[in-house]
């Protein structure tokens, strides 16, 4: 049976779900991500703290959707969420900066990164976050704008997000594998 490729995952394999369901799913990890980003956000002073949360929804979230472009669709829907859940960005911004970090998850993925795995999550995770540190920085640089990230330092900035990136695809990854857990205990007999 041929299917079409667009309802291919990263891996080869037919989804078995329609673009709609997908998509969906899409919306609403973006969603969780950006509700994530809100909400764990504890100003800690602490450049990358906050990506934590929405980068595990993200991982966690695309390895449920595995189907390609879903991570970018995560991060267009994470940046319109964010209007009405109080990012202090404009809409424009939101969707350059989350769609193209959300673009790196895709590309990793295409490039077969196991993220079913906890390495492969983690790495996927910094990937994702490095992605949104150098938007940033040059994003700074470009607009002369002192942000966090110039007066915490370079090296050590890009450091933490390199460690959130990491425990954010980590974190996914327990997330996804705790509802898979979950699934089976469900499944089995009392």
């Amino acid at each position: 049976m041929q299917t079409n490729l667009s309802t291919r995952t990263d891996t080869g394999e037919a989804t078995g779900r329609s673009l709609a369901t997908d998509l969906a799913i899409a919306v609403a990890t973006g969603l969780v991500m950006a509700l994530a980003k809100r909400y764990l956000d504890f100003h800690l002073g602490l450049p990358g703290h906050a990506g934590v949360g929405w980068i595990a929804a993200l991982v966690a979230g695309t390895s449920l959707n595995p189907r390609r472009g879903m991570a970018v669709a995560a991060g267009a829907s994470m940046a319109l969420w964010g209007i009405p859940v109080g990012f202090n960005h404009t809409l424009a911004y939101n969707l350059a900066l989350y769609t193209s970090a959300a673009a790196v998850l895709d590309g990793v993925r295409w490039l077969r990164l196991p993220t079913r795995f906890a390495a492969g999550a983690a790495l996927a995770g910094a990937a994702v976050h490095v992605a949104k540190f150098v938007f940033v920085f040059g994003n700074a640089l470009l607009s002369g704008t002192v942000r966090h990230v110039e007066v915490y330092g370079f090296t050590a900035s890009l450091r933490n997000h390199v460690l959130f990136g990491l425990l954010g695809g980590l974190a996914g990854w327990a997330l996804l594998g705790g509802g898979r857990r979950l699934r089976e205990r469900a499944a089995l007999p009392g």
